[in-house]
Order: C-alpha cells, then structure tokens, then sequence
C-alpha cells in the first residue's frame, strides 16, 4: 500500500500549488478592475448613447479612453476628466447597432490600470452559454476525474498485491 500513498501526495500537493497560484494571481488582477462605468459593463439597451463614464473607484492620472465599434474601428470621441476619479468619452450619437467596447488606460499611484467595458446597442447577437452550463460542465469534469482517479488508485492497490503475492517461493537446496 506504501506505492499508493506517494501518488496521492503528489496530487494534493499539485492541487495546493495550483491553488497557490491562482490566490497570488486573484490579488494582483483586483488592482485593473474599476469601481463603475455607465453604462454598465455587459450592458444592452435600444437608445443610442453618446457618452460613457469610467468611475476608477481612486484618484487617477493620464486617463485614455477609447470606444471601438462592432466594425472593429475606432468611434472618435473626445475623453474629458469629470474628477479625479471619473473620465468621460464623449462622442456623436451611436448610429450602428451592435457590441462596442470602451478600453481604458489610466495610472494610480505609478501603477496602470488597464482594461475594457463591453455593451451592446441593440440587439445582442447570442448569449452565450449560461451559469447552469457552465456548473454542469464543470461537474461533468469533476465526474470524469474522480473516475480517473478511482481506476488510477486501484491499479497502483492491484499492483502492489500483485507485488507481494509473486515474491519468490524459498527452495530448499
């Protein structure tokens, strides 16, 4: 049973250093993220918008702002500071329906946050897979690897009786 014992410790160390991992990552991304914008990210709506604010949440510095249309092109527009904490990108009245995406580019105490704020004008063109779909995916996976694990396990036990039954007979000579 001691052949068993090194694999599973192999796992759960895998497993806590990939949790690692992800936890260290979680804490330095939490720094891009804005406090608010409007509209909303993910947002949909039917009247054309002719501006958008970006509310960064902390005094910011060098804000860039830039909205890119469903054609993959820039919509020109002009980005003004409303405080130290809020800019706005002012443009003529959206004419085109589709996804747009506000990227932004601003500096906080020598750090840059950066990112993206996506709506849609009109119709949204596909949902996209729901939470329910994703929980049954990852529960699907969750299911396959235990399975994987379970068979995994069983073959090592096998193979460790196997082991001791086939240890050599003693002969007298």
């Amino acid at each position: 049973m001691k052949g068993v014992a090194g694999p599973v410790r192999r796992f759960f160390v895998a497993v806590f250093a990939v949790t690692a991992v992800f936890s260290a990552g979680s804490a330095v991304l939490a720094h891009d993220e804005i406090e608010s914008s409007v509209p909303e990210h993910k947002a949909q709506f039917d009247d054309p918008i002719s501006e958008v604010t970006i509310n960064f949440g902390e005094p910011v510095d060098g804000v860039e702002l830039a909205l890119v249309g469903p054609d993959d092109g820039d919509v020109p527009g002009e980005v003004l500071t409303v405080s130290e904490t809020k800019a706005k990108l002012v443009f003529e009245p959206l004419t085109v329906k589709g996804e747009y995406f506000v990227r932004y580019l601003a500096e906080e105490d020598g750090h840059l946050i950066r990112g993206a704020v996506t709506f849609v004008y009109g119709d949204r063109a596909g949902e996209g897979a729901g939470a329910l779909t994703w929980i049954l995916f990852g529960l699907g996976a969750v299911l396959i690897l235990a399975i994987g694990a379970y068979f995994s396990l069983r073959n090592a036990q096998e193979s460790a009786v196997d082991s001791e039954d086939s240890e050599p007979a003693d002969v007298g000579v």
